[in-house]
C-alpha cells in the first residue's frame, strides 16, 4: 500500500531569554506551558508542526529538540539572564535546521520549509549579527527557513524589520509586556493551526495588540 508522507513543518520558538526579560521570566514560562498543553490537546497540530525550543541570552542553548510536542511530558523552565545575542542563536537555528531535516526525512516526513519565530525585547549586543541572519537566510542554501518576528519591550523596529523575512510585529505602546507575551505566543499558535489545516505555512498578516 503506497502512504502519502505526512507533511511536517519543522518550527523554531527562539526566545530572548536575556537579563531584560528577568522580570517576565515567570509570564514567559507560564505562556510556553500553556502553548504546550494547546499544541499537545491538538494532534493535528502537533504531528504537523514539529516544534524545537531554543533560548539566547549571551549563548543559545537547545531547550527542546525537534519534536511532535505531546511527546514531551511539560515545558523546561527558562531562566533569563545575560546578554542579547542574535549571532548566537541564528547560528544555532542554522544548525539544528541541517540535523532536524535530514532526520524528519529519514522519518518518512515530507519536509516544508522551515519557520522560525524569534521573540524579542531588546535590541542585539552582538555587533556582527547581520552576518548570521544573512547565512540563516541565504537563498543559495535549500533549507533557508521563514523567519517572523514578535517585538516588545525595548526592541527595536528597525532591526525587527531585518531580522524577518515574513512578517515583523512590534507590541502596541500601550500593551505592558507579559500580555505582549502572551499575545505573540497566542498569533503563534493561531499560525500553527490554520497551517495544519492548510497542509503548508499560514503567515500571521496580524496579531492582537501588535
Amino acid at each position: 500500500v503506497y502512504q502519502l508522507h505526512q507533511k511536517c513543518l519543522p518550527t523554531y520558538l527562539v526566545i530572548d531569554a536575556s537579563s531584560s526579560m528577568q522580570p517576565h521570566q515567570n509570564t514567559l514560562n507560564r505562556t510556553l506551558a500553556q502553548l504546550h498543553a494547546t499544541i499537545s490537546e491538538s494532534p493535528r497540530v502537533s504531528e504537523f508542526a514539529h516544534m524545537s525550543l531554543i533560548a539566547f541570552s549571551t549563548d543559545a542553548h537547545l531547550i527542546i529538540e525537534m519534536t511532535d510536542l505531546d511527546r514531551i511530558q511539560a515545558m523546561p523552565e527558562v531562566v533569563c539572564n545575560g546578554l542579547t545575542n542574535y549571532s548566537a542563536a541564528f547560528d544555532l537555528v542554522r544548525g539544528r535546521i541541517e540535523t532536524d531535516v535530514n532526520d524528519l526525512r529519514a522519518m518518512g516526513m515530507a519536509v516544508l520549509r522551515p519557520v522560525m519565530f524569534l521573540l524579542t525585547d531588546g535590541a542585539p549586543t552582538d555587533e556582527d549579527w547581520h552576518n548570521a541572519f544573512r547565512r540563516l537566510i541565504d537563498r543559495s542554501w535549500p533549507r533557508y527557513p521563514h523567519v517572523i518576528s514578535y517585538g516588545f519591550g525595548a526592541a527595536n523596529p528597525d532591526v525587527l524589520g531585518k531580522v524577518a523575512t515574513k512578517a515583523a510585529f512590534l507590541a502596541d505602546g500601550g500593551v505592558d509586556q507579559d500580555h505582549a507575551l502572551l499575545q505573540a505566543l497566542g498569533s503563534l499558535l493561531n499560525s500553527l493551526v490554520a497551517s495544519s489545516r492548510a497542509g503548508e505555512m499560514q503567515i500571521p498578516l496580524s496579531a492582537p495588540g501588535f
